[in-house]
């Protein structure tokens, strides 16, 4: 596979330090091997002359693994052997100039790499080789391979490399797809010092304007080098090689002591302090490696070189998921951090970003930009990728995209749709290419240059790259793919389908009652179809797989979504709506499409901001609504969402006018101790006989960052 990279026939360039082909750089050109593995009678596993110690484990390793996957214990042998078999030879070298190498004469493979972790993952591509020629050997449960095996070398194009998600935490996968594995490679990661600090974290908190304050951290503190020094001694030790990370908690300001001023810290950058307890962590620990990260507070790059073993995590945050084309201000912006990075260590991380967290159950086509950034990070002197996915919660495609990506992560220059068919096609024999053509199509939906968004709901999904008409066709077409599939690839399907009807959902909500909606308009009332009560009931079926206990990075459970829907939706309390259809304008002016949901008739769910709330961020808006024709008494019923937890808040005061006259002014009262939120609604009788506008104007709470949510305005007669 992949031929237009490793098959020697057909080489393309790559960037410098990423996997090459040895044939080609010195001259020869050499045919792929045609010979049957099947053909000799098994394989014995050797090691060279003047072999290591090392040499031998690795050997002892293929020779063990090797034969757990054969049907005849003898085929596999080690050391000796009288029998006629490939002779495969295993050898750890240090000194060698690639990362890896696989030579290749007469019965001879020979597999060479530096260390530990290349030899794992070529002894697991070169069993996958011959499990696909020699049906002796059982490969099935491996990724698919990607290199031949002709006489080839290379070098992973990142010193590290891990990936957040489901499949990328698996212990027993990692280390076959190539990848660190994240809950080994870092003792303290992220903003989790308090974890090490434990009961002495008081002793350490910040000054900020004058005053001791527990939201950040003192990084002067010589309690703060001594705690971190006794943990890093009683739990690991000086040998070794662990990596820590030593940031400020996750909040804009810097701890402004007489000691961290003096340093050099400012109100918001705690780079200095930062940088010189690195320092001398670092010296202490010579053997350990010692990061921070590059955010909010630690944004500004120091002015100290870092030793070697000493470096930074580079957030991607502000460097949008889009296509890379060279002329975007943020690409040149992030491409200066980088630069600026590299005049003080070799050692830069990337933290990158591949799922969107407030929706982890609708696809998201990550792999094109994917591919874009990486070769954009390695020329810019990354060495290494951290990709923020969905941990260990289900996301959709996780298995597939976790391939794709730990592929590119050794090799940015592999074709992405190649290694997508290549996985489809060993996983899903049945649905292979209706998958295929179905997620390709949303990979290159996005490489128009729309950004993908990293916090986003379905209405922006849509706008992005998640075409309505597209995916229903997709997901109702599901159905009959589970039924005819068979085995693994029909549990697979199950759980995708499951996953999906959250989309379906979502997107029916997010259309109410138009053609892709969930419900039916029958004059001034709408009513949900059977086809939305299968939807949920699908949805329901989460239960029976592993992860799909919650659908976004808050931990907001499926099954309170599910329950919310229920509540507010299919027995929803909104019956007749005379305002239904009615197209509201506002001052200042609002997206239209969120306007056009406030008469919709069809609930937002409190549990999530994104769940139908037309969000309204000034303090103070004034919507307004055409009722000629009306001429009704009756109830004017306004929804509002009340979230503290993402500074939703129910405005404080309410003021209804009719024709330009103020009707009523109505007061609410907050209440912050709502965790999962709540809607708050407001009634208030009216008399719309010969009435032409009505006009709501909403005043924000008084509290930082304050947001409006509101979703539904009926007038009930």
């Amino acid at each position: 596979m992949h031929r237009s990279i490793f098959h020697s026939d057909k080489l393309c360039p790559l960037l410098a330090g990423m996997i090459c082909v040895c044939c080609l750089l010195s001259g020869c050109r050499m045919q792929a091997r045609t010979e049957i593995f099947a053909s000799k009678e098994g394989y014995l596993v050797t090691i060279g002359e003047d072999p290591t110690d090392k040499d031998t484990r690795w050997a002892k390793y293929l020779y063990e693994h090797l034969k757990k996957r054969v049907n005849d214990d003898e085929m596999v042998a080690f050391g000796v052997s009288e029998k006629e078999m490939w002779r495969v030879i295993i050898h750890i070298d240090p000194t060698l100039q690639e990362g890896f190498r696989i030579a290749i004469k007469g019965s001879d493979i020979e597999l060479t790499a530096t260390d530990d972790r290349q030899m794992l993952w070529l002894q697991y591509q070169l069993i996958k080789k011959i499990s696909k020629e020699d049906p002796r050997i059982d490969g099935s449960d491996l990724p698919p391979a990607i290199i031949n095996l002709t006489d080839t070398c290379g070098t992973f194009a990142f010193d590290y490399q891990s990936i957040y998600s489901p499949s990328g935490l698996n212990p027993d996968y990692t280390g076959v797809m190539g990848l660190n594995n994240f809950d080994d490679s870092w003792d303290i990661w992220g903003h989790n010092l308090r974890k090490v600090l434990g009961d002495n974290v008081d002793k350490v908190y910040a000054t900020i304007h004058g005053k001791t304050d527990d939201s950040q951290l003192c990084f002067s503190s010589e309690e703060m080098y001594r705690q971190i020094e006794s943990y890093i001694a009683d739990n690991i030790g000086e040998k070794g090689s662990s990596r820590f990370v030593i940031a400020p908690d996750d909040t804009p300001y810097a701890c402004t002591c007489a000691s961290c001023t003096a340093m050099g810290n400012t109100e918001k950058n705690a780079t200095p302090a930062v940088t010189e307890l690195l320092l001398r962590l670092s010296q202490r620990f010579p053997k350990h490696s010692f990061f921070t990260i590059s955010y909010l507070s630690t944004k500004q790059v120091t002015d100290k070189q870092l030793p070697s073993n000493a470096g930074i995590i580079v957030s991607a945050i502000d460097f949008p998921l889009r296509r890379i084309d060279g002329k975007n201000a943020q690409e040149k912006k992030f491409m200066q951090q980088l630069n600026q990075w590299k005049k003080v260590t070799k050692n830069i991380y990337i933290w990158d970003y591949i799922n969107n967290f407030d929706d982890y159950l609708t696809p998201f086509p990550i792999l094109k930009i994917a591919q874009q950034r990486l070769r954009f990070f390695k020329q810019n002197g990354a060495s290494g990728i951290f990709f923020n996915g969905s941990g260990y919660s289900y996301s959709s495609f996780d298995e597939m995209r976790t391939f794709v990506l730990s592929a590119l992560l050794i090799n940015p220059e592999l074709p992405v749709e190649e290694l997508v068919r290549d996985y489809f096609n060993q996983e899903y024999p049945l649905s292979k290419k209706w998958l295929y053509d179905y997620y390709i199509n949303l990979e290159n939906s996005v490489q128009s240059g729309k950004k993908l968004g990293i916090y986003a709901g379905i209405a922006e999904l849509e706008q992005s790259f998640l075409n309505p008409e597209k995916f229903i066709k997709f997901y109702d077409e599901m159905g009959d793919y589970v039924s005819d599939a068979k085995g693994k690839e029909r549990k697979k399907l199950h759980e995708l389908q499951t996953a999906l009807s959250y989309t379906r959902l979502e997107m029916g909500r997010n259309h109410s009652y138009d053609p892709y909606g969930y419900a039916q308009r029958n004059g001034k009332q709408i009513q949900p179809t059977p086809q939305a009560r299968k939807w949920l009931t699908q949805l329901k079926e989460h239960h029976a797989f592993t992860g799909m206990e919650y659908y976004n990075e808050s931990a907001d459970e499926i099954d309170y979504y599910i329950k919310e829907w229920e509540q507010y939706i299919l027995a929803s309390d909104i019956k007749k709506n005379l305002f239904l259809g009615i197209m509201p304008s506002s001052t200042p002016p609002t997206d239209k499409d969120g306007l056009k949901r406030l008469t919709d008739s069809t609930h937002g769910l409190p549990g999530n901001y994104h769940c139908g709330w037309t969000t309204l961020p000034k303090e103070e808006y004034e919507i307004s609504l055409p009722v000629k024709g009306i001429n009704k008494t009756g109830n004017i019923y306004i929804s509002f969402l009340n979230l503290p937890r993402h500074r939703f808040y129910p405005p404080r005061q309410i003021e209804i006018s009719k024709d330009g006259a103020i009707y009523k002014t109505i007061n609410l009262e907050t209440d912050d101790s709502v965790e999962k939120g709540e809607l708050v609604k407001t009634t208030t009788p009216i008399d719309l006989n010969g009435a032409e506008q009505v006009n709501i104007k909403v005043m924000g709470a008084k509290k930082p960052r304050a947001q409006i949510g509101i979703d539904e305005i009926v007038f009930v007669p």
